[in-house]
């Protein structure tokens, strides 16, 4: 789901840094992985803080990969800024500060043998859809009935797509189609699987038809690539489609 198109007054490179961390968040949530995602909604909230930034002086904290915004000072600065939306002086600096927190202090608190991170992730998912939201409903100049929808996609609850038993993948989604399987299984796996195991992984039946039609077809269009040992690679158009069907796989 990009959101850029909602963001038409934002810097482009400030656009991109939302837009950008929001994708990679929801991307590594969605294929289970906890960690990754809290550190990309850290990086998201480095984008709002320069958003806040931009609102309140008309510049930001270079995007340079090195420099950072002062989080205490934005967001201090923010609460007492009047010339702000009310949302950007209350609640999108607690919604900050509450995610920067779960990513800078909240694995110090972990108890033993006791992972909470997939609970984390989810908290920390919502509040920052949530932020990501308000900053497009503000700044979007699409018709009401288009921000509408977005807002409430932007409210749906995520689900990872796949989920692993005994590490073996599942695609939860039996509506999907083989190939899209394929590419999805492919993402999440990040390394090359042979035909066989990939089919399997699929639950598709037709050996024959799998690798000529299934596979075959993704070849085509460069999706994947097959190497002489029968291993499927997924090549980067390969990884935009599995990207967006992530990314599209939500659930009320």
């Amino acid at each position: 789901m990009s959101l850029r198109e909602h963001l038409p007054g934002v810097p482009p490179d400030l656009a991109e840094g939302l837009d950008g961390t929001y994708r990679s968040m929801l991307d590594h949530f969605l294929k289970e992985e906890p960690d990754d995602a809290q550190v990309d909604a850290g990086r998201f909230c480095e984008a709002a803080l320069r958003y806040l930034e931009w609102k309140m002086t008309g510049s930001y904290t270079v995007i340079d990969g090195k420099s950072k915004p002062g989080r205490k000072q934005v967001v201090q600065a923010a609460r007492e800024d009047t010339t702000l939306a009310p949302t950007l002086r209350a609640q999108v600096p607690q919604a900050i500060e509450l995610v920067m927190d779960f990513r800078n202090n909240r694995n110090s608190a972990h108890l033993g043998s006791i992972d909470p991170n997939a609970m984390d992730a989810a908290c920390v998912v919502q509040n920052v859809s949530w932020i990501m939201g308000e900053i497009a409903r503000l700044e979007s100049n699409k018709p009401t009935a288009e921000i509408q929808t977005m807002l409430n996609r932007l409210a749906e609850r995520h689900f990872p797509l796949i989920q692993k038993i005994d590490g073996r993948p599942i695609v939860l989604d039996p509506s999907m189609t083989a190939a899209a399987k394929a590419v999805v299984l492919l993402h999440q796996q990040g390394a090359p699987v042979p035909m066989n195991t990939l089919r399997e992984w699929a639950e598709y039946g037709h050996s024959t038809k799998w690798r000529r039609e299934v596979i075959g077809g993704l070849e085509k269009v460069k999706k994947v690539h097959v190497d002489r040992a029968g291993n499927v690679h997924l090549l980067r158009p390969g990884e935009a489609a599995a990207e967006e069907i992530l990314l599209t796989a939500a659930a009320a």
